[in-house]
């Protein structure tokens, strides 16, 4: 699924310390200088031109911060709020076909991610359109500034935002952090092609997420280097992984509440969290990274990126110790009559979690190996899903069988049961559809939302699944494009 930046005050609030390092390099004092003509601007009432700045600031000032050159100048725009939902509209119809977001939104549905009558598209560009300050689109190029309606500019700050140390209006601090943080992303899609990287993954939403944690943790590092006026990255390099993991896991509760808009306060942990996650835990993996290489170390994840979303949460499963995650075959499956698969896909730890946050979260999500879900459309628009998990270990996949029975039981409406202990094979069925979480061994099947006749076929076929270990594939820096001759 796409994975729209949206560095606003979300993050921001992260960037700012007192760490100075001096300005020994001409580029440096040259965008500084930049800065602060920028807030000169933005003082005079000129916010573009500030956001202007700004960003030719950073084109100076990041070559040295990030240890490699921009190979040419940043195309720039300009879009204005009001235009925001229409190009996210775009946007989105560009990245997914209306039967791939269709599928997306039902496979929400078929997991009880999402309420059964939510518009998922609808809601994403309501959160999206109100909380991206600026961006990058490795499509085009081009770095987008958002330019805020009249009325939005001269608004007066809540108790909260007074509290954040917001002043109201355009606020500078918070739009020299989203610009240093896309235009990191301008700089590495310079030398390693994000747009290449994005579509590699493009059919495993999992390697998908950790992708996009890389991306996402390398700005979010780059741009606190920045907000600490760390102007040769020296320092946050050596900013302990582990403090900033318990940092981020403090924060996080707080981020969307206090600097979120309306749309993302009230949408689903599975899409807030799923917004939040690239930044807060990239942020923690690329700072590991660092800790024990500095920037190169984060150079090297581009061309050897991690596999899955657990590589992220457990930063040494990535290099100290690989453990690459099991691609799962489900095979053929065959609901019976009126049934039609509409979705196929990878879960991954970190959407694990999220979905039994209220019955195990992590530690039953913790474990993982691999996994490959089928949803199904059926008759009366009815969902079913098959899903074949497998686990580090037989206690991993014990303990996941049992937070995720759980979740199910509160799934199940007004005539749910929850037996005391869970059984290795737990069947119940509600209104002639089945509830089954299965565990042999370390795998786990779970089938759901079909008639108990056709049920068991689809456990065993579940069980039957062919496993492969998923193996980098390593890539190759982007070649240098020579300018075009004046």
């Amino acid at each position: 699924m796409h994975r729209f930046a949206f560095a606003a005050s979300l993050i921001s609030a992260i960037a700012f310390g007192c760490v100075v390092s001096a300005e020994d390099n001409p580029d440096v004092k040259a965008g500084t200088g930049l800065l602060k003509e920028g807030d000169d601007l933005a003082d005079k009432g000129q916010p573009n031109e500030a956001q202007i700045r700004y960003k030719e600031a950073f084109e100076k000032i990041l070559p040295k911060l990030r240890g490699i050159p921009f190979r040419h100048e940043v195309k720039r725009d300009v879009t204005k709020r009001e235009k925001m939902q229409e190009m996210l509209l775009k946007e989105f119809e560009a990245d997914m076909t209306p039967a791939e977001f269709e599928a997306q939104e039902k496979t929400y549905k078929a997991f009880g991610m999402i309420p059964a009558d939510m518009d998922l598209k609808k809601l994403l560009v309501d959160v999206y359109s109100e909380e991206i300050a600026a961006y990058y689109d490795p499509k085009t190029k081009t770095m987008y500034m958002i330019e805020e309606p009249e009325e939005q500019r001269n608004k007066p700050p809540t108790f909260l935002e007074k509290f954040l140390g917001k002043t109201g209006g355009f606020d500078k601090d918070e739009n020299k952090t989203v610009i240093a943080h896309e235009m990191t992303h301008a700089l590495s899609d310079q030398h390693f092609d994000l747009d290449a990287l994005h579509e590699a993954s493009k059919k495993n939403d999992d390697h998908s997420m950790a992708v996009s944690a890389l991306i996402e943790g390398e700005a979010t590092l780059a741009m606190m280097a920045a907000g600490q006026d760390d102007w040769d990255g020296s320092q946050i390099v050596k900013t302990p992984a582990e403090a900033l993991g318990r940092t981020m896991e403090f924060m996080a509760p707080f981020l969307t509440s206090l600097g979120g808009g309306k749309s993302l306060k009230n949408a689903p942990p599975i899409i807030s969290d799923s917004m939040l996650f690239p930044y807060l835990r990239g942020l923690v993996y690329c700072a590991r990274l660092a800790n024990d290489d500095g920037w190169k170390g984060i150079d090297a994840a581009y061309l050897d990126p991690p596999l899955s979303t657990e590589q992220i949460l457990h930063p040494s499963k990535y290099r100290a110790k690989p453990d690459y995650p099991t691609l799962v075959d489900l095979g053929a499956i065959s609901p019976g009559d009126g049934w039609k698969e509409i979705a196929r896909n990878v879960m991954g730890e970190m959407q694990t979690a999220v979905m039994l946050k209220r019955h195990g979260g992590g530690p039953a999500a913790a474990g993982w190996d691999g996994d490959r879900y089928a949803v199904f459309e059926g008759p009366d628009a009815k969902l079913g899903l098959v899903w074949m998990t497998t686990w580090d270990s037989e206690d991993d996949a014990q303990q996941f069988a049992e937070a995720y029975a759980r979740y199910q039981t509160s799934r199940m409406g007004d005539k749910k049961f929850q037996p005391v202990e869970v059984p290795r094979s737990l069947w119940r069925a509600v209104d002639d559809v089945t509830w089954i979480v299965d565990r042999r061994g370390s795998d786990v099947v779970v089938v759901e939302g079909f008639p108990p006749s056709t049920s068991s076929p689809l456990v065993e076929s579940a069980f039957k699944s062919a496993k492969t270990e998923m193996k980098p594939t390593p890539r190759e820096p982007k070649p240098a494009v020579p300018e075009p001759a004046h």
